[in-house]
C-alpha cells in the first residue's frame, strides 16, 4: 500500500525543515562572526617585553594599591599577556525576576583594553539566548540572540564603550599584572584602604575607587560611569563589582567569585553572581 502525504502536511513540513535550516546556518554565522571578534582581539595585543614584577614598580603607588600588588603578585611574577577564562553564574533582570544559568569563556587582554565574553543565558532546555560582549579598539558592543541565531538585542554607540570600558577595568582582577600602570591606566591616592583607578582608551575615560582590605585583597569596586541597559534606554547608576573566594592560581591570587550589583535609590539591586571555574594565562 503506497501512502500518500496531504498536501497540507507536506507542506508545513517543508516550511518546518527550512526554518531548521535557515536557523541553524544564522547560528553558524554568528559562532563564525564570534570567533573572528576573538581572533581579532588576540592577534592585537602587544608583544613587547615588559619586566617582571617587582616592589620597585609599584613604590611610588597609593598605599592601599601597594598593599593589594604585594598580596596578588609574587616577587619575580611575569606579565600576563592575556588569559582565557570559564565562568558560572546566574543572573536575573529586575528585582524579583527569576535567576537563569550562564556559562561563558571570556577572553581578556592584559595588555591593550579589550576583551570578548562568549556566553549561553540558559532559561529552559529548549529555550537558551546567547550574548556577545566586546571592547576592543575603543569600541564596545555587544548582542544577544535567541537560540544563537535570531537577534534580539544589539548595543554599541558612547554609553556602551564607556560601560564596557569599565567592565575591563575592574575584570583585571583575574589578571592582576594588568592593573599596574600603563598609557592608559593610572592610580589616585584617596586614603589609607581605597584608591582611585582611572583609565583612558581612545577618547573614552572611566574611574572607579577601588576598596582594599588590610590582607590586600580588592574587597569592592565602585563606579558611577556605567550605564544600565533597559527598554527605555541607557541609565547612568552606580554599580559594585564585590570580590570574594580569594585562591591562588599560577602563582597569583584572585577572587573567584564576584558578585554584580546596581546601587539604586530605592536600594541595592543584586542581579549577577559569578564564579571562575577555570583560569589559563598567556605570558609570551
Amino acid at each position: 500500500m503506497i501512502w500518500s502525504i496531504p498536501k497540507e502536511v507536506l507542506i508545513v513540513g517543508v516550511v518546518i525543515i527550512t526554518l531548521v535550516v535557515l536557523i541553524g546556518m544564522s547560528a553558524l554565522v554568528s559562532r563564525l562572526f564570534v570567533r573572528r571578534h576573538i581572533t581579532a582581539l588576540l592577534s592585537s595585543i602587544g608583544k613587547q617585553s615588559l619586566p617582571n614584577f617587582n616592589q620597585a614598580l609599584v613604590a611610588t603607588l597609593p598605599v592601599p594599591v601597594q598593599r593589594y600588588f604585594h598580596y596578588a603578585l609574587r616577587e619575580g611574577q611575569p606579565n600576563i599577556r592575556y588569559a582565557i577564562l570559564r565562568q558560572e553564574a546566574v543572573f536575573r533582570h529586575s528585582p524579583g525576576s527569576p535567576w537563569f544559568d550562564v556559562r561563558a569563556t571570556e577572553y581578556i587582554s592584559g595588555m591593550e583594553p579589550g576583551f570578548v565574553w562568549d556566553a549561553v543565558l540558559q532559561h529552559h532546555r529548549l529555550f537558551w539566548r546567547t550574548a556577545k560582549l566586546t571592547y576592543h579598539e575603543g569600541r564596545g558592543s555587544g548582542h544577544i540572540k535567541l537560540c544563537g541565531a535570531l537577534s534580539l538585542q544589539d548595543v554599541e554607540g558612547e554609553e556602551t564603550d564607556a560601560s564596557m570600558l569599565f567592565r575591563f577595568l575592574c575584570e583585571l582582577v583575574w589578571l592582576p599584572t594588568g592593573l599596574l600602570p600603563t598609557r592608559t591606566l593610572r592610580w589616585e591616592e584617596i586614603d589609607a584602604t581605597s584608591a582611585r583607578a582611572i583609565i583612558t582608551d581612545e577618547g573614552t575615560t572611566v574611574q572607579a575607587i577601588v576598596h582594599i582590605n588590610s590582607i590586600g585583597q580588592i574587597e569592592r569596586i565602585v563606579t558611577t560611569d556605567k550605564y544600565r541597559d533597559l527598554k527605555s534606554g541607557f541609565e547612568q547608576h552606580q554599580f559594585t563589582l564585590k570580590c570574594r573566594e580569594y585562591k591562588e592560581v599560577e602563582g597569583v591570587m584572585i577572587p573567584t567569585a564576584v558578585d554584580f550589583a546596581w546601587n539604586l535609590a530605592h536600594g541595592e539591586f543584586e542581579y549577577g553572581k559569578f564564579n571562575v571555574t577555570g583560569v589559563r594565562y598567556f605570558y609570551s
